[in-house]
C-alpha cells in the first residue's frame, strides 16, 4: 500500500517555527534548552568568525570555527544567557561567544553545536562547515 503524500503547502503552513531541543550535560547535571537559527542569523555568525587574508584574486576567507561555534550556541541558548555579566567575569570572558569556549569542553561545544544545526535544517556540521567555507 502507496503511503499518500502529504501537502507540502499544508505542511509548511501547520509547521512550528520555534523548535527547540533540550542537550543534556552530563558533567554539569542540566539540559541545556537551544533553539533553532534561521539562515540569516547563522550567516552573520558565520560572518563574524571569518578574516580574510591576501589581496586580489589571492583574497582568501578563513572561518574561526572556535569563535563560530561559541557564537552558535551563545545565540541558540534558550534557558542560559552566555553574556551575563557573572558569567563573563568567572570566566574572563570578552563576550557571550567567548565564555562559551572557556565554561564548556570541546566535546560540550561540539555536541550542543551539533543539536543546533540539526533542529535548525543541517545535517553534518563539518558539512555545514565546508559549505560556509566555499
Amino acid at each position: 500500500m502507496a503511503k499518500q503524500a502529504k501537502d507540502p503547502l499544508a505542511a509548511l503552513l501547520g509547521a512550528d517555527v520555534k523548535v527547540e531541543k533540550a542537550v543534556p550535560l552530563k558533567r554539569l547535571g542540566v539540559d541545556l534548552i537551544v533553539k533553532a537559527l534561521d539562515g540569516k542569523t547563522i550567516g552573520r555568525l558565520s560572518e563574524q568568525a571569518t578574516h580574510y587574508s591576501g589581496k586580489g584574486a589571492k583574497r582568501e576567507a578563513h572561518i574561526d570555527e572556535q569563535k563560530y561555534g561559541g557564537n552558535i550556541i551563545a545565540s541558540a541558548s534558550v534557558n542560559l544567557n552566555f553574556g551575563d555579566p557573572k558569567l563573563l567575569e568567572k570566566y574572563g570572558a570578552s563576550d557571550a561567544g567567548d565564555c562559551v569556549q572557556k565554561a564548556l569542553l570541546a566535546g560540550e561545544i561540539a555536541k550542543i553545536t551539533s543539536a543546533i544545526l540539526d533542529i535548525s535544517g543541517f545535517g553534518d556540521p563539518e558539512e555545514q562547515i565546508e559549505e560556509i567555507k566555499n
